[in-house]
């Protein structure tokens, strides 16, 4: 549910058309409930599975908006990717794929969402980035939005109560997160922010 749950919300609170999703893997989940999204991956033969017939029927009979579905591949290393204009994305997916939020950030239009999780440390890289403002968290079983400040608030803070640095977050950058360095004190699905701009 976890996803699915998350990006549900997302088109519900928010005017999302155009996503741009590096590192995505095999995963179109974003194609369900947004028109128009790219892919991003280096994956061997990826454009040819994303164009499957049986994988854009099952698109077409699931999505959740009524234009037809807009997708595209791009079979290459996202840090390298220099396709599309600047600024020209609605929301930038960063799920599990290192540091999307810095290699690919100048896609994202001012006031879009980047939708990242800190399994590879980069929603706290967004965090500590002035680029960017935390907007939401997603806690619980059901992924739910939170965007009160006071839950914002309570954030990438370590057990001693300490908010997070840019200097603490590149101290970890190296390791694992289980071996991690400064460890925050509860961790969210996912979080939302909002480019600055």
């Amino acid at each position: 549910m976890g996803l699915h749950s998350v990006f549900l919300q997302v088109k519900q609170s928010f005017n999302i058309k155009r996503v741009l999703y590096p590192g995505s893997y095999l995963d179109v989940t974003p194609s369900l409930y947004f028109p128009h999204v790219s892919y991003v991956d280096s994956l061997s033969g990826i454009s040819k599975m994303l164009a499957d017939t049986d994988l854009r029927e099952y698109i077409d009979r699931s999505k959740l908006y009524p234009e037809p579905a807009d997708i595209r591949c791009y079979e290459q290393d996202y840090h390298t990717f220099d396709t599309a204009p600047k600024e020209s994305f609605d929301s930038l997916i960063s799920l599990n794929a290192g540091l999307i939020s810095q290699s690919c950030g100048r896609f994202l239009a001012p006031g879009g969402l980047l939708v990242a999780n800190d399994e590879h440390y980069d929603a706290r890289r967004a965090f500590v980035d002035p680029s960017y403002s935390l907007a939401g968290v997603f806690v619980g079983d059901d992924c739910r939005l939170e965007t009160a400040p006071a839950i914002l608030a309570s954030c990438f803070k370590t057990s001693k109560g300490v908010t997070l640095t840019a200097e603490m977050v590149d101290a970890d950058l190296d390791r694992p997160p289980s071996r991690a360095r400064f460890k925050t004190v509860e961790a969210a699905a996912a979080y939302l922010f909002k480019k600055r701009g």
